[in-house]
């Protein structure tokens, strides 16, 4: 319990410095919550996958009267990319979202703060650009970490249903 909490408020305490990478004065709570959103929505969708899983190994067997649920003489597992490979397009609003998100804070600068022609003269270039995709990049980077982490739990959860007689493939 105690190592629950502690993770919660490590947790807490880094979305709440998320301020830190977006642009000085910058509104940002509306942003996050909505990549937040975006994100567990398309994790939740992409869930889906068991449905289908579900089904295809369902197609393998027949039920026999007598010996109960036995696997077909013919079966073939339908590939994994083929029942898994469509649930990355869910991730596409997401990603889309976090290049707006830049193009949303360089507009801050050009056109909220007016401040473009200080931020460019600033003897360190890198900032204004910095500050930018600072948390676009962060998203992605998390973006494609929860896939990478979906995609481990689906094709372990592949591997660990289908028979090895119908010859599970990736492709």
């Amino acid at each position: 319990m105690k190592l629950w909490k502690k993770l919660w408020k490590r947790i807490h305490r880094l979305w709440t410095e998320l301020d830190q990478c977006f642009p000085p004065g910058y509104e940002f709570t509306w942003e996050r919550n909505t990549a937040a959103v975006l994100l567990a929505l398309s994790m939740v969708l992409s869930l889906q996958y068991f449905g289908k899983l579900r089904q295809a190994v369902a197609w393998l067997y027949y039920v026999d009267r007598v010996r109960g649920r036995v696997l077909r003489p013919d079966a073939q597992a339908i590939p994994f990319l083929e029942l898994a490979g469509q649930y990355g397009g869910l991730f596409v609003p997401y990603f889309l979202f976090l290049a707006i998100m830049a193009a949303l804070h360089y507009a801050y600068y050009h056109r909220d703060t007016k401040s473009i022609y200080l931020m460019r003269r600033l003897p360190r270039r890198g900032v204004l650009v910095g500050s930018c995709i600072r948390a676009p990049l962060l998203g992605t980077a998390v973006g494609i970490l929860a896939q990478m982490m979906l995609g481990l739990i689906y094709y372990g959860s592949y591997l660990l249903v289908t028979p090895g007689e119908c010859g599970p493939a990736f492709w």
